[in-house]
């Protein structure tokens, strides 16, 4: 398992606790009871073999391949439940490209971009550090999510930048300390936890197994 992978443990969770039970299923206005039906394991999102099952009979695995490839709009290998209503142009993306990128990030389809939805929007080559610097940036009034209209002005640059050090980004906790995972943030998230691992060591003057500000910033007192 990845190091980094550990700081999204509710996110399905999350996913689930925005859908209400019932035989009749909606959030936020939309029924997603063929979603719900579909999602055999309560995964909170469908596998291929799951979102197949909410197609026409039928297709050939060809077909059935492209139609997957076209719902998986941020390549996870699964369908979530926005992209889903998506698919099925229940939810129409709009013209507007700050638009469109706040729909397809909006997994849950509450209205508002959560952490782990703003950073799985970004490419495995950037670093989480960076991911949260721009979230804490967009995030004015401090609520752990980002509304449309704030994604907007940050994208405009009309939101002042971070002052957070690259040490406290990685410090998801804010206890001063850094575990290997909270390390790990400051790297591409595809970077290998063998190099993290062997990185981290070298800076745990201590071997406490947590690195301190003087130890990843000689000479700085906090």
């Amino acid at each position: 398992m990845k190091f980094r992978a550990m700081i999204r443990p509710a996110f399905a969770i999350a996913i689930l606790a925005a859908i209400p039970s019932g035989p009749v299923l909606a959030v936020d206005g939309y029924d997603i009871s063929a979603f719900t039906s579909a999602d055999l394991d309560v995964s909170g999102s469908l596998s291929n073999a799951e979102f197949n099952t909410t197609l026409e009979p039928g297709l050939s695995r060809k077909a059935l391949a492209k139609s997957f490839r076209r719902a998986d709009l941020n390549r996870n290998g699964s369908i979530q439940v926005n992209e889903f209503l998506i698919f099925r142009r229940v939810i129409i993306l709009p013209k507007n490209p700050l638009e469109r990128w706040f729909h397809r990030a909006d997994t849950s389809i509450d209205g508002a971009v959560s952490f782990d939805e703003f950073a799985a929007s970004f490419k495995a080559k950037v670093a989480l550090v960076s991911i949260r610097r721009d979230f804490l940036r967009a995030d004015r009034n401090e609520s752990g999510t980002v509304t449309l209209l704030e994604y907007s002005n940050f994208r405009r640059g009309l939101t002042p930048p971070s002052r957070l050090a690259v040490f406290d980004l990685a410090d998801f906790d804010g206890d001063g300390l850094l575990t290997v995972p909270e390390f790990g943030h400051a790297y591409a998230q595809s970077t290998s936890d063998a190099l993290i691992l062997e990185r981290f060591v070298k800076l745990d003057d201590n071997r406490d197994g947590v690195l301190t500000t003087s130890e990843w910033s000689p000479g700085v007192v906090r």
